[in-house]
């Protein structure tokens, strides 16, 4: 009595929909023509940035830092070979050429190492004062006693202007030591030098971030090929590579997988219907609602998100996929029901016996993807999203369009022959033979896999996730950068308030560095850079030194002076015991010097580390490569402690952000989500299966090669040596949502069959043709991921073609000969 409503429900709905079939088709024709529309809007964001959550702390502090700071990242442009005095005449008009773009904020290449040389003086302790006092007052002596030898009282020391020489090199040494590089970015043994160009927007504005790698690489072109340079036939090659550039290569890449795999998914699932039903007319009329349903949802999509993301980009293929799945089996039990009369009925027929089932296997796929989008991990949610859609507006599709498409245009009656063609069923008939020793090969298969599945690896370097092009061409070169730098240099950034927070974060961080040193444990940053770093010693009074400065210089007489600057001028003496003309100029301008204060640092320094809005920047330099996603959770571990107790820094603010900190930050949410999600989704299904099946043996016995299958996935992987990514950890709930359907399917049908062996192996053998059907053409949608340029679809391919056809594999061996077994125990006397 209780089915009574829902089977005048289904009654109602196949009799309206054949009556007006005509009136279904129209409006499904309207709406897919809108919808076509709708989905031309949508774009694709390959940005990795938009697979974490808008709100999340790490994303807040990126946005801080690069409202007061610019945005983070270059284009690097790497120069090779040639003199370095042609390296350097190039560089220098790449810079002014680059500069007045529009699209470009600043040119760093070159640093103003004398500034710091110039003001040595404010950075001496006390006691370097006065013994460079001694030194200076032993050297003016000297000067005088060389000039008037009569009015000198005292022997001057002939020592005197080489101790004061050394005195001031080694100081000078000193405060250049504050800077990296002495002027070019270069490194006397490497025959390169490079320009960090640095653009006005972040790169993850795609649009941007293509736009500015094109320019500079023309720009770039252009003064290179300039006649008559000094760098003409120098031979000098060139490379632009940065965060921008390989942001707009992937995003080309992406581009370019969406219409190559797109293509060959499609034509895929063409190909497998065709050769499933032997019939253009039968593809056709099946392409129709599947078209609709794909259309209806990436509509959908542009309507609720607005976009793709890198691991939705393909996701159309995936949609073609699993949407004709509820077709394939419609039209199997409508060619099934053929001989009993007319089109119209069989459609009914196979329409009632069908809706329960397919029902229970849309409901458990759309459950898992129900339990993705709830996540709040973007990678989860989006594809949860958009694949439910899928599913959902696909079924939909099949319930209306299908049937009302097949009333249109008839069914094409096959001979019984062909409908019960000789092998169809023999695989099954083979398994119901010897159902003990098919349950024996999977218990065996189990075991295996449980052992060698602990050995799964994850993908630790997002390097994998590019393109095989993109590491050909980006990754020497940033490694060539990191070693003319001496450390990567996608550093985690801290912006603070006040230069006393900097400097307590600094003392904080070193006294870590320095803990963790001593205990073994050992630091994974290579460098901190703050302002405080290029300034002098907050216990040096500047008003002070400069009277110091003042008082020492005050009784020098003007002869001397008058010599510093001859000597400064390259003109007088010459001989080892005299001033160099260099040591001369620096002198004279160490003299002449004012105190150093944050807004009196060159340009190129102070905006790296001091905003304009008045905030602070902390640089923590990784020593390790920055796509290294396990060095980065050890990082942001580390870098978590560089703040602890520091006054006035709030948790979410306290945060060095970076390349590296967004990359360990997706592994840290894919981690704590992907269990949740997991056993969620997997906890659904078991109730939506038990709530429709209503027994608890068959819910388990359903769900059974459901669970085997995903531990052979497991074991496969590590057997083959297929990792885990960033990108293919999310479509394990898909494969669940997925793979329960070929259960559910064969679960139904055995129920209805309890008869004989012969007859179970007919109608399983029918039926496992169609899950043979749908879950090629399921695993063909995945399938075009496999043939992507890009590492991390690629990896999405693998692991869902093998989870998808592992699942329907282990639901072919199990569930029959289950079934067969207790055939023969019911047969027993």
């Amino acid at each position: 009595m209780p089915e009574a409503p829902h089977k005048r429900l289904r009654e109602r709905w196949i009799a309206w929909v054949l009556a007006q079939h005509r009136l279904v088709l129209a409006l499904a024709l309207l709406l897919t023509v809108v919808s076509a529309y709708l989905s031309s809007q949508l774009r694709v964001d390959s940005d990795l940035r938009s697979l974490l959550p808008e709100d999340h702390a790490v994303l807040t502090s990126l946005d801080r830092i690069e409202t007061s700071f610019g945005a983070l990242g270059s284009v690097n442009v790497v120069l090779k070979e040639g003199a370095p005095e042609q390296r350097r005449a190039l560089a220098d008009a790449i810079a002014e050429r680059t500069r007045q773009s529009p699209l470009v904020r600043d040119v760093e290449y070159r640093l103003r190492s004398d500034f710091f040389a110039e003001h040595a003086l404010y950075y001496l302790s006390d006691t370097e004062m006065e013994a460079l006092d001694e030194h200076f007052q032993a050297w003016t002596h000297y000067e005088l006693c060389r000039a008037e030898p009569d009015v000198c009282l005292d022997e001057p020391d002939p020592e005197a202007p080489r101790a004061l020489r050394s005195f001031i090199r080694s100081k000078q040494d000193a405060a250049l030591s504050r800077t990296t590089f002495k002027d070019y970015f270069e490194r006397d043994d490497i025959s390169a030098l490079v320009l960090l160009i640095h653009p006005t927007k972040s790169s993850s504005d795609l649009d941007f971030a293509e736009a500015v790698s094109n320019q500079i690489r023309g720009d770039v072109a252009a003064v290179l090929a300039e006649p008559g340079a000094p760098w003409a036939g120098a031979n000098i090659t060139y490379s632009v590579v940065g965060p921008y550039p390989i942001k707009a290569e992937e995003r080309e890449t992406i581009r370019r997988d969406m219409l190559r795999s797109g293509a060959f998914g499609v034509l895929g699932v063409v190909v497998i219907l065709y050769l499933l039903f032997r019939s253009g007319r039968a593809v056709l009329t099946l392409l129709v609602p599947l078209v609709c349903g794909v259309t209806w949802s990436m509509a959908l999509t542009q309507l609720v998100l607005g976009r793709l993301n890198a691991i939705t980009s393909l996701i159309s293929t995936v949609v073609v996929g699993m949407g004709i799945d509820a077709g394939i089996h419609f039209l199997v039990r409508v060619r099934e029901e053929q001989s009993r009369g007319s089109d119209r009925e069989a459609i009914t027929r196979a329409f009632a016996n069908l809706i329960g089932p397919l029902l229970i296997a849309s409901a458990t796929t759309l459950g898992a993807f129900a339990v993705m989008s709830s996540s709040v991990f973007p990678a989860f949610q989006e594809f949860g999203l958009i694949a439910g859609f899928g599913v959902l507006l696909c079924l939909l599709a099949m319930l209306t369009v299908y049937p009302a498409i097949l009333c249109l245009v008839g069914v094409k009656r096959v001979g019984d022959a062909q409908t019960r063609r000789p092998g169809r069923g023999a695989v099954t008939r083979v398994l119901l033979a010897r159902p003990g020793v098919v349950l024996g090969l999977v218990a065996a298969l189990t075991v295996g896999a449980a052992v060698v599945a602990p050995g799964a690896e994850f993908e630790n370097s997002t390097r994998e996730l590019q393109s095989a092009r993109t590491r050909a061409l980006y990754k020497p070169e940033v490694f060539l950068i990191s070693k003319i730098f001496g450390k990567d240099i996608h550093a985690g950034v801290l912006v603070v308030s006040t230069l006393e927070q900097a400097r307590a974060v600094l003392t904080q961080a070193r006294a870590v560095q320095a803990e963790r040193l001593a205990d073994g444990t050992g630091t994974v940053v290579a460098e901190l850079l703050a302002a405080p770093d290029l300034l002098p010693d907050p216990a040096i009074d500047a008003a002070k030194r400069k009277e110091a400065i003042a008082a020492m210089t005050g009784d020098v007489p003007e002869r001397t002076w008058k010599r510093l600057e001859e000597r400064a001028a390259g003109r007088g003496e010459d001989g080892d015991e005299a001033l160099t003309p260099e040591d001369a100029r620096r002198l004279q301008n160490m003299l002449k010097a004012e105190p150093v204060t944050v807004e009196r640092l060159p340009p190129a320094i102070r905006d790296k580390v001091y905003s304009r809005d008045g905030r602070f920047a902390v640089y923590a330099y990784p020593n390790f490569d920055a796509a290294d996603i396990s060095m980065g959770l050890k990082f942001m571990e580390e870098t978590a402690r560089y703040t602890e107790g520091v006054e006035g820094l709030q948790a979410d603010d306290a945060l060095f952000v970076g390349e590296t900190t967004v990359y360990a930050l997706m592994y840290e949410l894919m981690q704590s989500e992907a269990p949740t999600v997991l056993a969620m989704a997997l906890g659904l299904i078991a109730v939506i299966v038990v709530a429709q099946i209503r027994s608890l043996p068959r819910t388990l016995l359903t769900l059974a090669p459901l669970l085997l299958g995903l531990l052979w996935l497991v074991g496969l992987m590590a057997a083959a040596g297929v990792r885990f990514t960033l990108f293919n950890i999310p479509i394990l709930p898909a494969i669940l949502g997925i793979g329960v359907d070929n259960g559910v399917y064969l679960t139904d049908r055995i129920r209805h069959m309890r008869d004989e062996v012969g007859g179970l192996a007919h109608a399983l053998g029918e039926t496992g043709a169609a899950i043979g059907a749908a879950t090629a053409t399921t695993a063909m949608g995945f399938a075009a991921f496999i043939i992507a340029d890009s590492g991390g679809l690629r990896g999405i391919g693998v692991l869902a073609v093998c989870g998808i056809g592992i699942a329907a594999v282990t639901a072919i061996l199990v569930l029959p000969s289950v079934a067969a077994l207790a055939a023969r125990l019911r047969r027993r006397p």
